[in-house]
């Protein structure tokens, strides 16, 4: 009896496992069919944004602009930021692929997205405006690094206030309030801020000066009085 009974359960975890397989390669098919069906190129990408109701193919197709190598030109580069930056303002689509949307806008590099962007740094849910904070710094001005600044300081999220300081540091402003901000926040209470402000700082500076804030401060201040110096 013990050994039938053990080679039912034998014969049982088989028929599972084989199940399992062939649940795992249906899977997998269906995942390639449904890459298939959305395309390699950007004018297919788009078309599915605009046609498709299916929200994983958008996602998807939102996901695949980013790719430099789907594109015929520049023209059409422009073209995918303003539908992507008409798509994030519309505040349609789920929170997951509103963030790969400001990904790929940032990825993009186009000042078409600039102001779509800027206003999802407004939005309710931290996710988009972490993700919004990383392409501003991709595709926005210097002078956008005040706004982000804002962030920095007064979001209640933490992930926010890092990507807000990466976004800094991808704008490379002169502004020294910039810098002077960037000083404070590294006597922030959580490690992880200060060693982003100490990041953007050494690369907004091209300087190392350690991890004495004092240092830091006292480059800040030399950067403040030559701008008040320079004639208006």
């Amino acid at each position: 009896m013990n050994v039938l009974s053990t080679e039912r359960r034998a014969r049982a975890c088989r028929a599972i496992a084989l199940g399992l397989l062939a649940l795992a390669l249906g899977e997998g098919c269906q995942s390639f069919s449904g890459t298939t069906f959305v395309g390699t190129t950007a004018a297919s990408f788009l078309r599915n944004i605009r046609e498709s109701r299916d929200p994983n193919v958008r996602y998807q197709s939102y996901a695949q602009l980013a790719s430099p190598n789907c594109y015929d030109g520049e023209d059409q580069k422009i073209q995918a930021a303003r539908t992507l930056a008409a798509a994030l303002d519309a505040g349609r689509e789920p929170i997951a692929t509103r963030a790969v949307i400001c990904r790929t806008l940032g990825a993009l590099g186009k000042p078409e997205a600039r102001e779509a962007l800027i206003r999802a740094l407004d939005d309710h849910d931290p996710v988009i405006r972490a993700e919004a904070c990383r392409a501003l710094g991709k595709v926005g001005k210097p002078d956008d690094a005040l706004v982000l600044a804002r962030i920095m300081v007064a979001d209640h999220e933490k992930d926010c206030n890092i990507a807000a300081i990466e976004g800094i540091a991808a704008l490379k402003p002169t502004d020294p309030r910039i810098t002077i901000a960037l000083v404070e926040g590294m006597e922030a209470r959580d490690p992880a801020i200060r060693a982003a402000c100490l990041k953007a700082l050494r690369a907004l500076s091209g300087k190392d000066l350690g991890l004495d804030v004092e240092n830091w401060r006292k480059y800040a201040r030399e950067l403040a009085e030559k701008a008040d110096s320079k004639p208006r």
